[in-house]
């Protein structure tokens, strides 16, 4: 994976998931929804999970830079500890598409860094799911694949983040405020 692409890919990562020290429901579950306004991820969940209620209902937990896999309502982890998870686990997901998705291959690195991010974001398999989208990216449709993401549940769901990986596809650009440094 090159340099550059890393850097730009981590820098986003970590500023699109935000640092947490303590584990935290998935935003989407009935526990999150329940309690919004608890600390989640600033402070341990024994502190502040509230009487009765199940871990269950907080799946999948996460913690560090939005980091999922193993993580139980316990994990804590130090943000040099999350740093370099999110770099193995971005190179990781390079690799990843490189042989799931033809189309990454030959892909610019602007186009790279959002199927990375977007892929971190929901999963290989979710990513796999926009077919029309990933389709037009193959024919260097950015316009029409720009199209057909803003139409999408995560386009809805993600906000900002989803705004602006969108428009980086459309444009083929990466804003200077959000270019890695």
């Amino acid at each position: 994976m090159d340099a550059k692409l890393k850097k730009q890919v981590v820098s986003d990562l970590a500023r699109h998931e935000g640092f947490r020290e303590y584990a935290y429901p998935d935003p989407l579950s009935k526990l999150f929804k329940q309690f919004p306004k608890l600390r989640w991820g600033f402070e341990p969940v024994s502190a502040i999970m509230p009487p009765g209620k199940s871990f269950d209902l907080g799946k999948p937990w996460t913690v560090g830079f939005g980091l999922t896999g193993g993580t139980l309502p316990h994990t804590r982890m130090s943000l040099s500890e999350a740093k370099k998870i999110l770099e193995q686990h971005v190179i990781n997901m390079d690799a990843t598409l490189l042989i799931k998705l033809p189309l990454y291959r030959d892909a610019s690195d602007v186009t790279k860094g959002v199927l990375i991010n977007m892929a971190f974001n929901m999963g290989v398999s979710g990513l796999l799911g926009f077919k029309n989208s990933l389709k037009k990216l193959a024919a260097k449709d950015y316009s029409g694949a720009a199209k057909n993401l803003r139409l999408s549940l995560w386009f809805s769901q993600v906000g900002n983040r989803a705004k602006e990986l969108v428009r980086r596809i459309e444009t083929q650009t990466i804003e200077a405020a959000h270019r890695a440094a």
